[in-house]
């Protein structure tokens, strides 16, 4: 199992994993840590630090997802990581990239792989749809 960590300013992370648990559930093996406004850096660090320490002790990875690459949380989190063995940084979290990941998890201990897929599931959740209108055709009816 890979164990996940959600990151990122303000009420991004929580706000994203309670949209995750209202769709999928709650996930076993995630963390949520937040950066608040005015938060010492250091402080920050030691939670992320004790997220994927916690992660690590029953995971056979970890994989960090950052809202924003060169922010404070991804910087914050790429440093984190490299006290640490297996563990992954992705930036750009999206709720697609979540419900896949959480998904596929289970079925593989292959970090490398899972964060390829979770690098495409959140790529293919950004879309712009148009909306197509079809105009009725007017038919004239003819009374009795």
């Amino acid at each position: 199992m890979i164990g996940c960590l959600l990151t990122g300013h303000g009420s991004f992370a929580p706000g994203l994993y309670g949209a995750l648990k209202m769709i999928a559930g709650e996930p076993d093996f995630f963390e949520v840590v937040a950066f608040t406004d005015g938060e010492n850096i250091d402080d920050f660090e030691m939670r992320i630090k004790n997220a994927i320490k916690t992660l690590s002790a029953t995971c056979e990875g970890v994989l960090v997802f950052s809202d924003l690459l060169g922010g404070s949380p991804f910087k914050t989190a790429m440093i984190a990581a490299q006290d640490f063995e297996n563990v992954e940084v992705v930036a750009g979290a999206n709720l697609p990239m979540l419900i896949e990941t959480i998904g596929l998890r289970y079925a593989s201990t292959d970090l490398a792989q899972l964060v390829e897929d979770a690098v495409t599931a959140g790529q293919t959740g950004v879309v712009h749809p148009q909306l197509v209108l079809h105009e009725e055709d007017d038919v004239e009816e003819e009374g009795i």
